[in-house]
């Protein structure tokens, strides 16, 4: 009943709007998003008839927003912490649904502008050189491009240097990270990966549609979500 009244919200609000599923468990969820790219927008609850959702979604790299349905706010910090945006606490209003709904075109506005910044001369786009790092021993600065890879470990922000070094960075996010780094030289790989293409050694297929990214300075291969795999090697042919 929720699943449709929701439905009849997102028709009512736009009549053109495509809709999907309701899928009802998280290997559901899983099995549509690894292969349906094309999205826009994702509503969903917290707990599925198999399971919280929180833990599948965390497992894929995926296409777009989340508003959150949810009957308590006992869950809403995890919400914005999986791509959440908005959560709608049930029963909600169609006036609370067109908030949500605002909120979304608005930062999809803003995404478009960021992506219309990006397309414009390197020269002109403030990109970061170096990060400033605190240290036991006082102050350090690491320079971009020294940085073999980011990636989000435990909660942080891990910088591997060319020397094998590793130094925690105070960014909120990869997402965060990534627009301020020169897109010709780092790629996110996946949801929790940068790389710098000065690094790349070779790569090759690694499983279904994924990659295996050998960089020096590493022991082990990175490897690539499904849905960044063909960006990456356009990336790499640019």
């Amino acid at each position: 009943m929720a699943a449709e009244k929701l439905a009849n919200h997102i028709s009512k609000y736009n009549p053109q709007a495509k809709i999907f599923g309701p899928l009802d468990k998280v290997t559901k969820v899983k099995k549509f998003l690894l292969k349906e790219n094309s999205l826009d927008l994702i509503f969903s609850d917290i707990e599925l008839l198999d399971g919280s959702v929180f833990h599948t979604l965390s497992e894929i790299d995926l296409p777009c927003p989340i508003i959150y349905t949810m009957t308590y706010d006992y869950y809403w910090m995890q919400a914005f912490q999986n791509m959440g945006i908005e959560y709608l606490l049930k029963p909600f209003s169609y006036k609370r649904f067109t908030n949500a709904m605002i909120a979304f075109e608005q930062l999809k506005e803003n995404f478009s502008k960021n992506n219309t910044k990006q397309g414009e001369s390197t020269d002109q786009i403030g990109f970061r050189r170096r990060f400033l790092l605190r240290k036991r021993q006082g102050m350090k600065v690491i320079q971009v491009e020294d940085i073999i890879c980011l990636r989000a470990e435990g909660g942080i922000i891990i910088a591997q240097d060319k020397n094998g070094l590793n130094h925690s960075l105070v960014q909120q996010s990869v997402t965060d990270l990534e627009s301020q780094l020169n897109p010709q030289d780092f790629f996110r790989i996946n949801r929790s990966a940068i790389i710098n293409i000065q690094y790349v050694q070779r790569f090759e297929n690694y499983g279904k549609d994924t990659l295996a990214i050998y960089l020096s300075g590493l022991d082990e291969p990175l490897i690539t979500s499904k849905t960044r795999s063909p960006n990456f090697r356009q990336w790499l042919d640019s």
